[in-house]
């Protein structure tokens, strides 16, 4: 009697087990799908706004998590106007607490060597932002980097 309702038991709390494993794979599964199909703009959950009349470039997205830090890439392009497009950031993004670094604070910082026409870099909670303006023969396009510190 005593060894029946232990294997009853113990039958039970293995299905039980095994649903609520079910249940976690289902919503991991199911979010991962959610959040792959509604991905927002990079931009936006960097908290950057996008320029009027800009795209951002689904495939030149990069995003990775590292124990130091995010690291992301992503390239905009839109129509002509490079030093238009470097004017609206270099005003907005100070907004947005991200501050711009100085050159000799660039210099020493990875990658900062080739930040010089219409280019920014700026900081902001332990992150590096650098935005890159290139104007091409048909539109112009923006690359935008964040790295830790």
């Amino acid at each position: 009697m005593i060894h029946d309702s232990f294997l009853y038991m113990m039958r039970r709390s293995a299905l039980v087990l095994l649903l609520i494993s079910l249940l976690i794979f289902i919503l991991i599964f199911w979010g991962g799908i959610f959040a792959a199909s509604a991905e927002e703009p990079l931009l936006s959950a960097l908290d950057i706004p996008l320029m009027p009349d800009y795209a951002e470039d689904d495939d030149s997205r990069v995003v990775f998590d590292t124990p130091e830090g995010r690291i992301i890439q992503i390239r905009v392009v839109g129509p002509l106007g490079a030093q238009k497009a470097f004017e609206f950031y270099q005003l907005v993004l100070p907004s947005l607490a991200w501050d711009q670094m100085s050159r000799k604070e660039i210099d020493t910082v990875t990658d900062g060597a080739d930040c010089k026409k219409r280019c920014l870099m700026m900081r902001r909670g332990g992150e590096i932002l650098k935005m890159r303006v290139v104007e091409e023969k048909t539109q112009t396009v923006i690359y935008f980097s964040v790295n830790p510190e």
